[in-house]
């Protein structure tokens, strides 16, 4: 592997290494692979891969939100091995430079043991809300947003 990380937007044929990360990321609550399939179909603007050599190395994914100046930040992820590169920093950083001009909010939700939570705040996110069991019991999540 080289020093150059590319960010760049996913296509089909980064899905399968799309969900390898995935499920070593997130293992137990992961996506299914499906859903990488469906939602390159839904977001393409929105599903970034981070890449060295055609080597996924993380990946954010964001949909619309249910009003026009909202978008969503579904996931972001980063290979275990490769954390501490900037890998979430830049593909955070090219997600919200590449946003329209009608959009001026991003949310998004993170556990709060999780250690990404810095790495959004320091992006210019805020805490704007918590919910103690957004996914179930137990399972508790910041709302996080950054305002343009």
């Amino acid at each position: 592997m080289s020093n150059a990380i590319q960010i760049r937007l996913a296509d089909k044929s980064d899905l399968q290494g799309v969900n390898v990360l995935e499920q070593a990321c997130f293992p137990g609550h992961s996506y299914p692979d499906f859903f990488f399939r469906q939602a390159l179909d839904c977001w393409p603007e929105g599903f970034l891969l981070a890449c060295d050599d055609g080597t996924p190395l993380g990946y954010l994914l964001a949909s619309a939100g249910a009003e026009p100046h909202l978008r969503w930040i579904l996931s972001v992820a980063v290979s275990e091995t490769q954390r501490g590169r900037g890998i979430g920093r830049k593909l955070l950083t090219k997600y919200l430079n590449r946003l329209p001009s009608s959009v001026t909010h991003v949310h998004l939700t993170v556990a709060p043991e999780n250690s990404a939570k810095e790495l959004y705040l320091k992006q210019g996110f805020v805490q704007t809300g918590y919910e103690s069991d957004y996914f179930g019991d137990d399972a508790p999540r910041l709302l996080l947003t950054y305002v343009k």
